[in-house]
């Protein structure tokens, strides 16, 4: 006999009046009990309650932190201390040295891991697309009647089409990450001449092979260091520093250490680090590589140089969003690679490396140096070094102007060389700048006095069109440049543009 029914009346209790309440209440509790019972659950009817008000909602619990197993650093026979993890984030405010040099040593709950780490992200909201039906237009739009509200619509999908297309295209290029490998690896050296050498280390090839699973890797050999018998007992210096930084696609990825006796037939001694990406050559390398270029193909080569500025703007930015300055920005510490998926002669990867001289940033008195070294490297890859050390005093030797891009950077180097640190631009104002050099707005724009709040709406439209209309044609697929791009185009505001516009031809005239 089914249970479903109203219970029985209690001797000596009053019924309630039938209601819709009354009704609804018990229709549902008779549909979740001729539903199956879960497995290893007692099934219990709940309908022999007396009680005929409805079940109460579920109250809300908090779940418990979920954690991350506690990191452990091993140790080698050298005493070279493995590199921790790389999704390693240095606490918010945290600016002792001692403790910045520190490994990871604590476990962290999964809302610290960083976004595109985690799997735990909930659906994202309906978007307006090209195959929306007609019946849920009314769910976006408060009036299609008014074209200003349906465009003020559209530029929202817009931008939300660019920031899709922006981290799309940087996963694609970032890759996956190798990680730390794990037991039974082995290691293959492919070539014993090193594929780059920079201010630092030597770096090698090295193939590493985990059951079916083989990544492209480099060893990373320090240089004064390996010569010496301290090596065997000491860490290189800023390497410890560096594996705790966030990561970043423009600062190099250290994925654990060489093991000891893994390459017998290295042409090296003592420690070498593992890091993700493989360097082909310094950025000292590539200037002197192109120099005849630079004279022959002025644009091209002024603009790559843009665009590595760029990059270097980009990871000096995070870097000093986590109070820490570089303090040695030189050609031959700045590695170049070729992005993950990209022909050889595409726009290369730059890779921020060597943090010996890193230090911590006080808020209260900017120092600037990075700034100061920024307009140092853009005379050192625009060939006029010698000219630049020849300089006496405060002055400084104009930039020849070959193109326009070396005519906007002749007039942002000045900021940059500033003798008063607070007087220079801080790194992210110079990376908006670097950014509308590459792609606009330009100076007439500024001489007209025009907002460029009109200017940032017209190409958030016309740069995915650009893009569909390039890469179907051609069938290719979209580079680091067009990464690069769609950042811009995802971040940038009217005051950011317009500060960059006041920066570069503030003191220009409408005639001019």
């Amino acid at each position: 006999m089914s249970d479903s029914g109203p219970p029985p009346a209690t001797p000596g209790r009053e019924l309630p009046s039938p209601s819709l309440h009354y009704l609804y209440s018990n229709l549902g509790e008779g549909r979740a009990h001729l539903q199956p019972s879960k497995p290893c659950r007692p099934r219990t009817s709940r309908l022999s309650s007396t009680c005929l008000a409805p079940p109460p909602l579920p109250q809300k619990t908090l779940c418990r932190t979920r954690s991350l197993p506690t990191g452990k650093t091993l140790h080698s026979s050298y005493g070279y201390s493995s590199l921790p993890r790389r999704e390693h984030q240095a606490t918010p405010g945290q600016t002792s040295w001692d403790r910045l040099r520190r490994p990871l040593l604590e476990s962290r709950s999964l809302e610290e891991i960083p976004r595109a780490r985690a799997s735990l992200s909930g659906p994202d909201p309906p978007r307006l697309t090209f195959a929306t039906p007609d019946w849920e237009l009314g769910h976006f739009f408060q009036d299609l009647g008014r074209p200003q509200e349906v465009y003020k619509v559209l530029r929202g999908c817009q931008l939300d089409t660019l920031r899709c297309i922006e981290k799309q295209l940087g996963a694609r290029l970032a890759g996956p990450w190798p990680g730390r490998g794990g037991p039974g690896q082995r290691f293959r050296l492919l070539d014993s001449e090193p594929c780059a050498e920079s201010g630092d280390a030597w770096y090698y090839k090295v193939v590493r092979i985990m059951e079916d699973t083989w990544h492209l890797l480099a060893a990373k050999v320090p240089k004064l260091w390996s010569r010496t018998p301290e090596a065997l007992h000491t860490e290189p210096p800023g390497l410890a520093l560096q594996a705790t930084l966030r990561p970043h696609f423009n600062v190099q990825s250290l994925c654990g250490q060489l093991p000891t006796g893994s390459l017998p037939e290295a042409p090296w001694q003592g420690p070498a680090a593992l890091v993700a990406e493989v360097p082909t050559q310094t950025v000292a390398d590539w200037v002197s590589a192109n120099k005849e270029l630079h004279g022959s193909h002025p644009v091209w080569y002024e603009r790559r140089v843009c665009l590595l500025l760029l990059q270097l703007c980009g990871a000096l930015k995070q870097l000093h969003s986590d109070s820490l300055g570089h303090g040695d920005l030189r050609p031959e510490n700045l590695l170049l690679a070729v992005p993950r998926g990209q022909p050889v002669g595409a726009l290369p990867q730059l890779l921020l490396t060597n943090f010996a001289r890193t230090r911590s940033l006080v808020p209260q008195l900017p120092a600037r140096e990075d700034e100061l070294q920024l307009g140092l490297l853009i005379y050192e890859m625009l060939g006029q070094g010698p000219a630049l050390a020849q300089a006496r005093g405060s002055s400084t030797p104009p930039l020849p102007v070959r193109s326009a891009y070396s005519l906007a950077l002749a007039r942002l180097t000045p900021h940059l060389l500033q003798a008063a640190p607070d007087r220079r631009p801080p790194v992210a104002q110079v990376r908006v700048a670097l950014q509308t050099i590459l792609w606009g707005p330009g100076p007439k724009l500024q001489a007209q006095g025009l907002p460029p709040g009109p200017w940032l709406d017209i190409h958030r439209a016309l740069l995915p069109l650009e893009l569909a209309e390039r890469l179907a044609g051609s069938g290719e697929a979209a580079g680091l440049e067009d990464w690069l791009c769609c950042q811009y185009m995802t971040e940038a505001s009217q005051r950011m543009v317009g500060w960059a516009l006041e920066l570069l031809w503030g003191e220009q005239t409408a005639g001019d």
